[in-house]
């Protein structure tokens, strides 16, 4: 399948020329073994026990956290995580609990998002379309989590200074996450001495019910030592990468650690999606069945439709 593409709102497109210039970045590809069902990779690059499972709506519900404004300048954060039988619904203002550095023009403002998962996610038999604009996740501070584009298609990363180190910034319509970003001595969702240890660490939920997991997991279940989960999307056309992302990568099967959509089933049998530092950097695609009204507010973009779309293997 190719990616369908629709009109990317003016206010975007504003965005990305007060952004700053872009210049394509590639990675070379790290190569190991494929993904796709609870193999080797997955006992291995592991951890004794993982933070994030479905199945128990209070075990989900207990990974958002208790936020608290880190930012006098702003609105107070706001967050909740309900209970309903089979689903969970996530409410927040988007603003973050951790301090706001501005690397685009204005400051983060409230954006009520609402995102009801499944707490059993039912596998979708085709990968669903995640949204080239809007919201795919929600992160446990309560920050919208984005994918891999900005502005009229091309990669994020092709923006220099656009994002914080936190792989986050302000847009026209909320404050959200790209990428999951942290360094030595900066304020993020974790602190890099947290992500380095290896630890099963929660990012947020996808909206296919799915956990979005830190890359950074350890090698066995001594932790002897830790290693990044590497994407089986390679950039195969840098002159798009600034331009249109999704048509610069082409997934190949076994080039990486992770599977289309960018998770694996693990060695407890479930699925969770793995950040990456290369693209897509969070999800590829839904793994699971999406509702409709999975997502609603400001940022909301439903999966398949508008301002969405998967392309296939090969871009």
């Amino acid at each position: 399948m190719k990616r369908r593409f629709s009109t990317v709102a003016a206010t975007s497109v504003l965005l990305l020329a007060l952004a700053g210039c872009t210049a394509a970045e590639s990675t070379d590809a790290e190569t190991s073994t494929p993904t796709v069902e609870a193999t080797e990779s997955a006992t291995t690059a592991t951890t004794a026990s993982f933070a994030a499972s479905n199945g128990d709506c209070d075990a989900m519900a207990a990974t958002l956290r208790e936020v608290e404004s880190a930012n006098p300048d702003l609105v107070d954060p706001e967050l909740s995580a309900v209970c309903d039988g089979d689903t969970l619904t996530i409410t927040s203002n988007s603003i973050p609990d951790y301090l706001y550095i501005a690397t685009t023009p204005g400051s983060p403002k409230v954006s009520e998002v609402t995102m009801t998962i499944p707490v059993n996610p039912t596998v979708a038999d085709e990968p669903t379309d995640v949204p080239l604009l809007g919201a795919l996740g929600v992160a446990v501070n309560g920050v919208p989590i984005y994918g891999p584009t900005e502005g009229t298609g091309g990669d994020v990363k092709s923006l220099a200074g656009a994002l914080s180190e936190c792989g986050s910034h302000s847009g026209p319509a909320d404050f959200h996450l790209h990428w999951f970003g942290y360094a030595d001595g900066v304020d993020c969702l974790y602190d890099a001495d947290e992500v380095e240890t290896g630890e099963s660490l929660v990012i947020g939920w996808a909206a296919d019910g799915y956990p979005i997991m830190s890359g950074v997991v350890c090698s066995d279940d001594e932790c002897s030592e830790t290693v990044q989960l590497t994407s089986s999307w390679q950039l195969t056309d840098e002159s798009l990468f600034a331009t249109d992302t999704w048509a610069a990568h082409s997934y190949v099967e076994g080039s990486g650690d992770l599977d289309e959509c960018n998770g694996r089933v693990d060695s407890d049998g479930q699925y969770r999606y793995y950040s990456t530092t290369t693209f897509p950097y969070f999800v590829g695609c839904y793994y699971g069945d999406v509702a409709d009204d999975a997502l609603g507010g400001n940022n909301a973009a439903n999966p398949g439709g508008g301002a969405g779309g998967m392309p296939g293997a090969g871009g």
